[in-house]
């Protein structure tokens, strides 16, 4: 194996060659991302049976998730200015392996939630990383689409885990997929060793004040409002999505189903927008998909469907409204210069967290109101919209004055 010169010359920085090793291993390190931030998920029924607990003893280790995964959001700057986008992502990727094989030796809901906790500090740096190396070794009219083609690596981790799980669980338990979660990423460090190149970014990019300088200020807060507004649609619609359709009449093995059908929405919707950025951009895209997306809720909720029309409903909605994590990274690689990437995408993936926290505890005060399902659906419409506004807002203004390397 050749070995890539980290300090990449400038001439071959955007190289062909370079951009698709560099795409291609962050395609993957986010894929196991995705796919290790979801395996607490696909494990909590086995888990709360093994141990005998409630489902709802689980929800500390799910906040865990989110809080391990935004310090590691709002960290990452800072730590690959200073080590380096290369050396961050594979110890990164090395770390969350690790923690994902001392998941075994969880006992109780305590371990477990701390376990978890730290995990995702690992998880958490290198996602942004990863967007922000890949931005980096593209050219400046793909630079947009290779952050939201490697980005939407989330999703399909996501997605394959939960399929992939099924017969690892009914074979070796739940420590099988941690162990899967565990060494597939630690065989993926010496690839990166090998072949990973670094950005070229050094040095005093990593304080989140940058942000908020003349000309990104307003950028950043619309951003910033995007992310939270989006994540919080999508994860109180998804979070309470199976419950709150058992009162639609649909049976519980039925009702199950329903984030599958958002989560494949969501993926479709990812790749539309890929096709697409190139001719009306990330932020416009968004703009359309969350005001579309929002709107097939409200049909959703009050909408006189028939159950079998149901499915097809939330796949179109997953596609408008499912795309939003992907989506604030797409914008935060072209608003931000170089040096400005990986804290930009970290911290607006950050809000992203704090919205998918947020969102789910706000759809539950309602439902202990005893609200109506079908208006705990409609109210989770709200942020979708607000979220659209705020990608307009960025349209119009990176259209007026656009970033210091190009529109958005």
């Amino acid at each position: 194996m050749t070995m890539l010169n980290p300090a990449l010359r400038a001439d071959a920085l955007h190289s062909p060659r370079v951009s698709l090793i560099a795409s291609t291993l962050c395609f993957i390190v986010i894929l196991l991302d995705g796919y290790d931030t979801g395996v607490i998920s696909y494990t909590a029924p086995m888990l709360a049976h093994d141990w005998n607990l409630a489902s709802a003893a689980f929800t500390p280790a799910f906040v865990a998730t989110s809080l391990g995964a935004v310090v590691g959001y709002v960290s990452c700057g800072a730590l690959a200015a200073r080590f380096g986008h290369r050396l961050l992502v594979t110890a990164s990727v090395a770390f969350f392996g690790l923690m994902s094989l001392a998941t075994l030796w969880a006992t109780d809901m305590t371990s477990l939630t701390v376990l978890r906790f730290v995990t995702a500090l690992g998880l958490g740096g290198a996602i942004p990383t990863a967007i922000a190396l890949a931005s980096a070794h593209a050219a400046a009219n793909r630079r947009e689409r290779t952050a939201t083609i490697v980005t939407v690596a989330i999703l399909v981790g996501g997605t394959i885990g939960g399929y992939i799980s099924v017969p690892i669980l009914q074979r070796w338990g739940w420590p099988g997929p941690y162990v899967l979660g565990g060494v597939v990423p630690l065989l993926l460090v010496p690839a990166l060793v090998a072949w990973l190149p670094d950005a070229p970014v050094r040095g005093g990019a990593g304080s989140p004040a940058a942000l908020f300088a003349p000309g990104l200020a307003v950028s950043t807060v619309l951003l910033w409002a995007m992310a939270l507004l989006a994540f919080m649609q999508i994860y109180s619609f998804t979070y309470w999505l199976p419950l709150l359709l058992t009162s639609f009449g649909f049976d519980r093995a039925s009702a199950s189903l329903g984030n599958t059908y958002t989560g494949m929405g969501a993926i479709a919707g990812v790749f539309l927008m890929a096709l697409a950025v190139g001719r009306v951009g990330s932020a416009r895209y968004l703009a359309a998909a969350f005001t579309a997306g929002a709107g097939l809720v409200l049909l959703f909720a009050w909408g006189p469907l028939p159950n079998p029309a149901v499915p097809a409903l939330l796949v179109l909605s997953g596609a408008g409204l499912g795309i939003g994590g992907v989506g604030q990274a797409a914008i935060a690689s072209m608003l931000y210069p170089a040096a400005l990437r990986t804290t930009g995408v970290g911290w607006s993936s950050a809000m992203g967290r704090i919205g998918s926290i947020v969102g789910p505890g706000i759809a539950g005060f309602f439902l202990h109101l005893q609200w109506p399902a079908r208006d705990i659906i409609a109210i989770s419409a709200v942020p979708a919209f607000g979220a659209a506004a705020a990608a307009l807002a960025i349209f119009l203004r990176t259209r007026r004055g656009p970033s210091p390397e190009t529109s958005i």
